[in-house]
């Protein structure tokens, strides 16, 4: 009855994994943003061949561009330039090879091959997240690192407790584990993740005036020893890319119909960012002169608290606003507005739903 996916389940990650090898090569220096990529569509390693999920190939690519495009032999050929003894460090280094520690039961470790007895087929399909199965907190915990300047922090559940009148009880405190790339190598995966949304396979993440960035994953499922054509398909991700706010993992298990992570799990993370920005009163940034988002179609939130039902209702509609009463159900008398959200002077596209609050 304890049992929590987030914590208890492993599963391989398939390109959401991406993040981690592209994090340790630009680390490692053994590429940078810039550098240039031939995908055939396969690579041979030893008396393999691996293939990329497109066997058409992607030609001629940038790193940057290679992430954008999820291509399995680019990140092949970083796995092997770090090589089997530093990629392993990074596994430490990101606590894949650990528990996190978050407080909460019944926690599990990853399923990683014992590096003695790895081969190089074996790097190479971990460098594209499969044959390596981390639990879900360990890979988002991982990736934080990259919204943290390179810090790995220690997850927690809550921030404080407060009682009745709202006062702090206990305080969680954030705890830093290790430094495990620098500030530098962070900026440049932010880059990379936004560029997967913006320009990549993420688009169906993008929320319209913020900056959103992550990776999706696809990867085939383990079953009895042997991969299926079920999948796990996933979006992992975090916003707004200039000050990261929000991390968030997506997983979809066994999706019908497309298996794709780009059109099952990035739709998901999508809703629930845009949601969670506003509620953060993080207020988007419409820039000027783009077609798409016009003055014409951004209002700003007008005052309405200590207003009347009646006034604040004509307030909003005058600016094209929509408006929810909480707490729902009562009638609506003509009460008085005690507050309300998103507040006022908050940035947000016509049609938005403002929530009035009463007494």
């Amino acid at each position: 009855m304890w049992k929590n996916p987030l914590v208890s389940d492993v599963y391989e990650p398939g390109s959401t994994w991406k993040l981690i090898t592209t994090s340790a090569a630009l680390e490692e220096g053994v590429t940078t943003p810039e550098d240039r990529y031939y995908d055939s569509g396969g690579i041979q390693v030893s008396n393999t061949v691996l293939h990329c999920w497109d066997r058409a190939g992607h030609g001629s690519q940038t790193l940057v561009e290679a992430v954008g495009n999820s291509c399995n032999t680019v990140q092949v050929q970083l796995g092997l330039k770090i090589g089997k003894e530093k990629y392993y460090n990074y596994l430490d280094m990101f606590g894949i090879t650990d528990i996190t520690h978050v407080d909460l039961p019944a926690e599990t470790t990853a399923i990683i091959k014992d590096e003695k007895s790895l081969q190089d087929v074996d790097l190479a399909t971990m460098s594209f997240g499969q044959s390596i199965a981390p639990t879900p907190i360990q890979l988002l915990t991982a990736a934080c690192a990259i919204g943290n300047d390179g810090v790995l922090m220690k997850p927690r559940i809550v921030s404080k407790l407060t009682d009745s009148e709202g006062k702090v009880v206990k305080e969680y405190k954030t705890e830093k584990v290790r430094k495990v790339i620098s500030a530098k190598t962070a900026s440049e995966m932010k880059k990379i993740m936004e560029y997967v949304v913006e320009e990549g396979g993420g688009g169906n993440a993008a929320v319209e005036g913020y900056r959103i960035g992550g990776k999706t994953g696809t990867a085939d499922k383990v079953v009895n020893g042997r991969y299926t054509k079920d999948t796990y398909s996933s979006f992992l991700g975090m916003a707004p890319m200039d000050d990261p706010r929000l991390a968030i993992l997506v997983v979809v298990d066994s999706p019908k119909g497309s298996q794709y992570g780009s059109s099952t799990a990035a739709p998901i993370a999508g809703n629930f960012l845009e949601s969670a920005l506003t509620y953060l009163e993080i207020t988007p940034n419409y820039e000027e002169g783009d077609e798409n988002y016009t003055s014409s179609k951004v209002v700003y939130v007008p005052k309405v608290k200590g207003l009347t039902y009646n006034e604040a209702v004509a307030e909003l509609k005058a600016e094209g606003l929509d408006y929810v009463v909480c707490p729902e159900g009562g009638p609506k008398e003509n009460f008085k507005v005690v507050d309300q959200f998103p507040k006022a002077g908050a940035s947000v596209k016509k049609g938005t739903a403002v929530y009035i609050y009463r007494e």
